[in-house]
């Protein structure tokens, strides 16, 4: 059996880490700069409700008038 001492551990120990980390790290850097590059796909906004969210906003129409409006823009 060789002789193995703490300088030798250390080394080892090191490289066991560097060939973890590295990888990890890679894998870690790629998935972010592709969430930069492709960023998530959002559902696609209804022209309608938001013509009705400005009305609303605007004070032409109250709660209840919003309310019953948008359950018939949803219906359909």
């Amino acid at each position: 059996m060789p002789n193995v001492g703490l300088p030798e551990i250390v080394v080892i120990l090191l490289s066991i880490g560097l060939m973890i980390l590295v990888p990890y790290t890679s894998i870690v850097l790629l998935a972010r700069g592709l969430h930069r590059v492709m960023p998530a796909t959002t559902t696609p906004r209804d022209p309608a409700l938001d013509a009705l969210r400005v009305r609303f906003a605007n004070g032409d129409i109250d709660q209840m008038e919003f309310e019953r409006l948008r359950s018939v823009l949803q219906a359909n």
